[in-house]
């Protein structure tokens, strides 16, 4: 058999030749591919039970989700009875989660929190304001903007796309939501869960070993901690992704690859590991909300929509608004603050002066000009050190 094999291997030896000589030079597809590396999800478990517990985070964002969808986006907080609504779900929400007592928890923003907080309850109280709450016109929600009086942005006030704005043209909601953002789930990301205080407190760590765990609980301590980090940062994720500025390309990979390494790692008690993962979302944030801030300010979107009608941006800059607030929340990756409370502030300031986002002339003057868009976004990416034509590429 073997020999019978040989004899006609030989036999078909030419026509195999044959055949390679008539296919030289040409590029051969192969129907096999190899397949790509699939990475590590986010799922966890010990003794085969899931050990990654995050629905504090829908229980936080729950209440907030209601406040701005069906209050402030329609400005319809026009009554004693409609305001004690939304106060009753800011501050007591069916006595689980009270999203008034989850704004600037960090030890970092301890010195500035109840400025914090206040600012961020003015914004239901302007939205109940520009809704005719107490008002002593008529149809206060009703009439359109215009520079120095409240009202709604738009052709209808049926239109899907309508904003109501205050006196200088801020979008209320959109500048509440973004503010949450910041205050709330950066805040609990970045400087309350993964805080240094717990990844490199002996205590921590040596409880974590021992699989020391909360009673009733599957998971540690430091696990949780990253895992409620991790949690909050659904929330904010959408912005890292890079649909619409190609800056932030590879950013949101960055970060998820950060978590579930990051994860891995305090598994294996390479604690070393876990302090570079943390940097790296540290750092990424960071710069991806800081780039998203600047492209609401000067991106293409905000730029054509000012030139046509300056209205039309308000949308846009309430956004930018809102994220150079939430800036005071990122944080280097050596833990300092990017910006402190005081500076977020006074960008603000310089950004609403005068006639606010009502200033046309104003806002689309040159980099050098004071309170022009060009002026803030610059001062951003010199802060966040990035170059301002990362977002026109």
């Amino acid at each position: 058999m073997k020999k019978y094999f040989l004899i006609g291997f030989v036999a078909a030896l030419p026509l195999l030749i044959g055949s390679c000589n008539d296919g030289e030079g040409e590029t051969v597809e192969s129907s096999y591919f190899i397949p790509p590396i699939e990475e590590p999800a986010y799922s966890f478990s010990r003794n085969g039970s899931n050990n990654v517990d995050v629905l504090e985070c829908e229980f936080v964002k729950e209440p907030i989700d209601r406040i701005y969808n069906s209050f402030l986006k329609k400005a319809s907080i026009g009554n004693d009875v409609l305001l004690q609504d939304v106060m009753t779900i800011y501050t007591d929400y069916r006595d689980v989660v009270k999203p008034s007592q989850q704004v600037a928890t960090s030890q970092i923003h301890a010195a500035d929190a109840e400025k914090i907080r206040k600012d961020v309850l003015d914004m239901i109280y302007t939205s109940a304001r520009i809704g005719g709450y107490k008002a002593t016109e008529n149809n206060i929600r009703t009439r359109p903007a215009e520079p120095g009086k409240t009202g709604y942005i738009g052709y209808n006030l049926g239109d899907v796309n309508i904003q109501f704005v205050d006196e200088r043209g801020l979008a209320v909601a959109e500048a509440f939501k973004y503010m949450i953002l910041g205050s709330i789930y950066i805040d609990k990301i970045l400087n309350v869960h993964l805080d240094e205080r717990f990844f490199e407190s002996e205590e921590m760590r040596n409880k974590h070993e021992n699989k020391e765990m909360p009673e009733g609980k599957n998971y540690t301590e430091l696990e949780h901690h990253w895992d409620l980090a991790y949690g909050y940062y659904q929330f904010v994720q959408p912005l890292v992704r890079g649909e619409g500025l190609p800056a932030l390309r590879g950013s949101e990979e960055k970060i998820r690859q950060a978590f579930v390494y990051g994860r891995i790692k305090l598994g294996i008690y390479d604690y070393k590991q876990v302090m570079e993962y943390l940097h790296i979302i540290r750092r990424e944030l960071s710069r991806a909300i800081a780039l998203r801030a600047v492209d609401y300010l000067i991106g293409a979107n905000t730029l054509a929509n000012i030139k046509e009608h300056v209205p039309n941006a308000f949308y846009f800059m309430a956004q930018g608004y809102g994220l150079i607030y939430a800036a005071q929340f990122l944080r280097k990756a050596d833990g300092q603050p990017y910006i402190s409370y005081a500076k977020a502030n006074k960008l603000l300031n310089r950004l609403l002066q005068g006639k606010g986002f009502w200033d046309k002339d104003r806002l689309l003057k040159d980099v050098n000009s004071e309170g022009a868009l060009e002026n803030i976004a610059h001062e951003i990416a010199h802060i966040y050190g990035f170059d301002i034509n990362e977002i026109r590429k």
